[in-house]
């Protein structure tokens, strides 16, 4: 039996190593493309330049407004050349003809509108003019246009635009650079599928799954135990909901046209930014609660919080600077500049990293936290934290009276937020806990009701309330507080939602910037300002969420769990693994 389930899953790997070669000759085929019908000449129509530092022939006697004959100097981010066409005008394809040849590939967009359409991503194509060639072929659906807006992410001077009003005739072959791309994308698809398939085949094999058990492993996690705290699950899930919020309302305060819109705007973005306390203080309350838990040593401490942190960040941070096109793997290129950055923090396509490098530097201080927290009384715990507070006021309010704190400390800083995570759980057990939880709540709401207000007086006061702050810090601890003093209701309500959202709560912080500002807001066009305000802020974060779930899913079940199980094989802890 095992010998037949072990050919079938051979079979399996080998079936998908062929769909996979298969795709990737059919997507790296070459396209032959001719024009068709009757051709018009597009340089006379009237164009509009964005993002350009257009230079005129010398001939030109200042009243031409073509694109034609010019010199274009990218001068801007997005550069834009618009050509305004006749009415009526029948495109099937396009020709573009440039007077010199590029030294390199000249990458080109494409967008075609009709009457009253604004372009969009979906009602554009791409193309590349290749090194030494002096023209380029794109087609278009076959239809009336009034506009087209070309995107040359290059310099450039053009020769000649031509247009055909028939479909352009396609071609492919089999090109040189077809063979090139195979060449490395083969072998590579063949070793990672297979080390893919490995990997699986190690966590099944470490857990003793079942094909239907893994299955609910990948997805769910680990089966709940009856002492599982599922109120943590909860703040998981509302910690990520937050950071996306946060990020979707924050570059829209200030531009909205009324101001009631500005007001939401600003509640959602001082709710959101409660995430960072919130998941500080989330990881000290499971890092530091020690509670009927065997001390572990140092070293393995670290091993663990790598495989299941560092690991995953690692991969993540490659993959969102291959996604802005900083980092190439196929064939490599910056690959070492890029694994260097890693230790350097978080990078500009990535800046939300900067919360995960701060948890990572907890973690180093942890092992020794957890002596101190567990042979401190309760009272001494409460007096910390006091202190932690006290300091994060003098620290962050004394600059507005032109002083600054010279007795500075860690405790007035993240480390402190790390503290007070565990303190509000240790104190929940105690004695008259809901007098100080009501307590705690009623100052997170006035903190939350100050930030608030602070931001609408003056955007620039946000340094006073936001971020580490105390009015920040407070209302986390109202938040947090709430969902201890509830957690007894949240038992028995694991279902399979919430487990799938809390198993890849991490995973959907680490690439929820790519998510909302490439894809949703780049490429759906969902807006916190669309929809009403808080119709566009509530679509922005569901869609967002649920675009960074389906990317974790496959990406931490493709490259992270083969990273996972390397690391674990080289530190000799896999025989100890556990469902992350």
């Amino acid at each position: 039996m095992n010998d037949l389930k072990k050919k079938g899953a051979y079979l399996l790997l080998g079936i998908l190593i062929l769909v996979v070669l298969g795709i990737i000759f059919y997507r790296n085929l070459s396209y032959l493309y001719e024009m068709q019908g009757n051709l018009s000449d597009l340089s006379g129509c009237q164009m509009e330049v964005s993002g350009y530092e257009v230079t005129a022939s010398t001939e030109s006697d200042g009243m031409d407004f073509s694109a034609v004959g010019k010199d274009f100097h990218m001068a801007g981010e997005d550069p834009q050349l618009i050509l305004t066409l006749p009415a009526g005008m029948q495109l099937g394809g396009i020709a573009l003809d440039f007077e010199t040849a590029v030294e390199s590939p000249l990458p080109v967009q494409v967008f075609y509108a009709k009457e009253w359409e604004s372009y969009a991503e979906k009602h554009s194509v791409k193309g590349e003019l290749r090194a030494g060639e002096t023209r380029l072929l794109l087609p278009v659906p076959q239809g009336e246009y009034c506009a087209l807006r070309l995107d040359i992410d290059g310099d450039f001077r053009l020769a000649g635009i031509t247009g055909c009003d028939g479909p352009m005739k396609v071609t492919a072959y089999v090109s040189g650079e077809t063979l090139h791309t195979c060449l490395w994308y083969f072998p590579a698809a063949i070793i990672g599928i297979s080390l893919i398939f490995w990997a699986h085949g190690v966590r099944i094999r470490a857990g003793g799954f079942t094909a239907g058990g893994y299955a609910r492993n990948i997805f769910l996690g680990a089966e709940p135990t009856e002492g599982r705290e599922v109120y943590l699950d909860y703040l998981r899930i509302l910690a990520a909901v937050f950071v996306i919020l946060a990020h979707t309302c924050s570059p829209m305060v200030g531009l909205a046209d009324t101001g009631w819109k500005n007001v939401v705007l600003v509640c959602g973005l001082s709710l959101g930014l409660c995430c960072n306390p919130l998941y500080v203080m989330l990881s000290g309350t499971l890092l530091l609660n020690t509670k009927g838990k065997r001390m572990e040593p140092v070293g393995r401490f670290y091993i663990r919080r790598a495989a299941k942190v560092i690991i995953p960040l690692a991969a993540y941070y490659l993959l969102i600077l291959h996604l802005n096109n900083e980092v190439q793997f196929l064939p490599p290129a910056n690959l070492t500049a890029s694994l260097k950055r890693i230790v350097m923090g978080a990078p500009d396509a990535g800046p939300h990293l900067w919360l995960i490098y701060t948890i990572v530097a907890l973690y180093l201080v942890t092992p020794f936290f957890r002596v101190m927290v567990q042979h401190m009384g309760d009272r001494l715990l409460f007096s910390l934290a006091g202190v932690i507070l006290v300091l994060n006021v003098l620290t962050t309010y004394l600059p507005l009276f032109g002083m600054t704190f010279g007795a500075s400390t860690f405790l007035a800083g993240w480390e402190g937020v790390f503290l007070l995570g565990y303190i509000l759980t240790r104190q929940n057990t105690l004695a008259g806990a809901p007098r100080r939880n009501r307590m705690i709540v009623l100052a997170a709401a006035v903190s939350y009701a100050v930030m608030v207000a602070a931001v609408l007086r003056d955007v620039s006061w946000m340094n006073y309330v936001y971020s580490g702050t105390p009015t920040m810090v407070v209302a986390a601890c109202g938040i947090f507080t709430l969902f201890l003093a509830n957690k007894g209701k949240f038992r028995g309500k694991s279902n399979a939602l919430v487990r799938l959202c809390a198993k890849y709560s991490y995973s959907i912080i680490l690439i929820h910037w790519y998510a909302l500002f490439v894809v949703v807001q780049g490429k759906l066009h969902i807006t916190a300002l669309r929809f009403g305000c808080i119709g566009g802020i509530a679509a922005s974060v569901l869609v967002t969420f649920a675009v960074c779930l389906v990317m974790a899913v496959v990406f931490d079940n493709t490259v992270v769990i083969v990273c996972s199980v390397i690391f674990d094989k080289l530190t000799g802890r896999l025989s100890g693994y556990e469902s992350r």
